[in-house]
């Protein structure tokens, strides 16, 4: 049986978004929106790095894309990159459901 490079590209999404911190990750942006890092590994009870690390990997494969903001409004102000997902999740995920059946 002969891959097709589109199937394998489908593939390589799956297992990017299939990783355990990542899933989580993606799952907590779903629900919750633009989060900043130290936000997301206090969320998840990761540290700071390995959250970084796997947001990265997701922003290297498209499906995370970030800007800075000011976080809380307050004294002092402080500007954080914040991570949202891309509509590449969705469209990767059923992607490759489909290419299950």
């Amino acid at each position: 049986m002969k891959v097709e490079r589109k199937e394998m590209e489908e593939f390589e999404g799956a297992y990017v978004l299939s990783h355990p911190v990542r899933a989580a990750i993606t799952k907590l942006l779903k629900k919750e929106g633009a989060m900043y890092t130290s936000k997301i590994a206090k969320t998840l009870d990761f540290s700071d790095r390995l959250i970084a690390f796997h947001l990265s990997m997701l922003a290297s494969a498209g499906f995370v894309e970030s800007n800075y903001q000011l976080t809380n409004p307050g004294t002092p102000p402080r500007i954080a990159r914040y991570y949202s997902l891309t509509d590449k999740v969705d469209k990767t995920l059923a992607e490759f459901m489909a290419s299950m059946k």
